[in-house]
C-alpha cells in the first residue's frame, strides 16, 4: 500500500519517451490491482510524463504543419500497405483458444454492432483480464495471429515508424486496432455469434490452457492485493519464484484454495514483519517458500483447504467469467474446487461426454 505522505514510483509504469517511473502522491491516484494510474475518475495509463506531455505539445505547437502531415501520410501508407498484405479471417474456423480470447476481446470492449474497431486498452471502461499484463498479450497474441489489425483511426503516437525499413511499431495499449476482414464478409454481430456458438464446443486441451492462463493471472491479483494490504510494496516483490510456486500447485488446488494458501502466508509473514526479528527483503526472500511450506503441509495431512469464494461480476474480469460460466458452464463450483490437474476429465466427462479413465477401464474389460 503506497504511504500518503510521500511520492512513490512505479516501475511498471513509464513514459514512453523518457522511460522514467510514473510518480503518484496518494493512494487514490493508483490502483494496484490493474495497475494504472486513476485520473479524473477514470482508470487510465497516460502515456507520457509530464515534463514529455508538455515537450511534445510545445514541439507540436512549433512543428511545421506540412512536415508533420508527412509523416502521417507515411504512416498511413505502411498501414495500408500492412492491411493489403493481411489475409482474410475465416471466424468459424479458428482454434478454440483463439475463438475464446477475442470473443473475450471484443465484449470487454464494447463496441457499436457494425463497427469493427475497437478502441485503445487505455481506455476501456471494463477490465478484459485479471491483470495488465494477460490484457496485453491476449491483444498481442490475436495480432501476431493477424486477427486483429492496427486501425487507420490510430492515434499518430501510437505509431512509430522506421523510415529505413519502413516497419511499424504498435503500442498495444494505446493504438486503436480492427478486426481482420471475414471470409465470407460477416459482420462484427455475426462474427460474435460465430464465436459464441464456437465455445459451446469446448476442447478439454484448449479449456485446460485457458484455465491455467487465467488461474495464474487470478492468484497474481490477489496475492499483489494482499501484499498491498500489508504494505509489502517492493516492486519486484511478485518475482519469478513466487510466480512459478503458484503455477505448480494450481495442478492440486484450485483458484479459491490457491486464494485460502497465499491470504494465510501472507498474514503470516506480515506477523513476522510487525514484530520485527526480519528485515522486510528477508521478509519477501521468504515469501515463496512460506506458499509452498503452508500449501505442502495440507496436502500432506489430507486436510481440507476451505475455498475463498469468487468475487462478485462488478470486479470480476471478463475472461474469468468466460472461462468460468461459458467455457467450463460451472461457474462457482469451477472457482472453488476444480483443480488443473482435474480440467480435461471434467470437459471430457461433464461437457464433451466423453468417458473418463474409470469408465474407460471398465467399457474395456466389458469389452474383453
Amino acid at each position: 500500500m503506497l504511504r500518503s505522505a510521500c511520492r512513490a514510483c512505479l516501475p511498471h509504469l513509464r513514459c514512453d519517451i523518457c522511460e522514467s517511473p510514473f510518480q503518484v502522491g496518494t493512494r487514490s491516484e493508483y490502483s494496484p490491482l490493474t495497475g494504472s494510474l486513476i485520473k479524473s475518475g477514470r482508470r487510465s495509463r497516460p502515456r507520457l510524463c509530464a515534463s514529455c506531455d508538455a515537450a511534445a505539445l510545445a514541439a507540436n505547437r512549433e512543428a511545421n504543419p506540412f512536415a508533420v502531415q508527412q509523416h502521417r501520410d507515411r504512416l498511413i501508407g505502411a498501414l495500408k500497405r500492412l492491411h493489403e498484405r493481411a489475409e482474410p479471417v475465416d471466424y468459424a474456423k479458428l482454434g478454440y483458444v483463439q475463438s475464446c480470447l477475442l470473443y473475450a476481446a471484443l465484449v470487454a470492449a464494447n463496441v457499436g454492432s457494425d463497427d469493427l474497431e475497437i478502441p485503445p486498452l487505455v481506455s476501456q471502461t471494463e477490465p478484459l483480464a485479471p491483470t495488465v499484463e494477460l490484457s496485453d498479450g491476449i491483444y498481442t497474441r490475436l495480432y501476431t495471429d493477424r486477427i486483429l489489425l492496427p486501425a487507420l483511426s490510430s492515434d499518430r503516437h501510437a505509431l512509430s515508424l522506421n523510415e529505413q525499413t519502413g516497419v511499424v511499431t504498435f503500442s498495444v495499449r494505446t493504438g486503436t486496432w480492427r478486426l481482420a476482414d471475414d471470409l465470407t464478409g460477416r459482420s462484427r454481430d455475426e462474427i460474435l455469434s460465430v464465436l459464441y456458438r464456437r465455445l459451446e464446443q469446448p476442447d478439454p486441451r484448449a479449456a485446460e490452457e485457458l484455465w491455467y492462463l487465467v488461474a495464474v493471472e487470478e492468484c497474481k491479483r490477489y496475492f499483489v492485493s494482499q501484499c498491498e494490504r500489508y504494505r509489502f510494496i517492493d516492486p519486484g516483490i511478485y518475482s519469478s519464484k513466487v510466480a512459478a510456486t503458484l503455477r505448480d500447485y494450481l495442478d492440486q488446488c484450485s483458484i479459491g484454495q490457491m486464494w485460502n494458501i497465499i491470504y494465510y502466508a501472507i498474514k503470516n509473514l506480515a506477523a513476522l514483519a510487525q514484530e520485527g526479528t526480519y528485515t522486510r527483503q528477508h521478509i519477501y526472500n521468504m515469501i515463496p517458500g512460506s506458499i509452498r511450506r503452508y500449501a505442502d503441509y495440507r496436502l500432506a495431512k489430507d486436510e481440507p483447504i476451505r475455498p475463498w469464494r469468487r468475487p462478485s461480476p462488478a470486479t470480476e474480469s471478463w475472461m474469468t467469467s468466460i472461462l468460468l460460466d461459458k467455457v467450463l458452464k460451472s461457474g462457482d463450483i469451477s472457482f472453488e474446487t476444480l483443480t488443473g490437474q482435474d480440467v480435461v476429465s471434467y470437459v471430457e466427462r461433464v461437457l464433451v461426454g466423453l468417458p473418463d479413465a474409470a469408465q474407460r477401464d471398465s467399457l474395456r474389460t466389458d469389452g474383453t
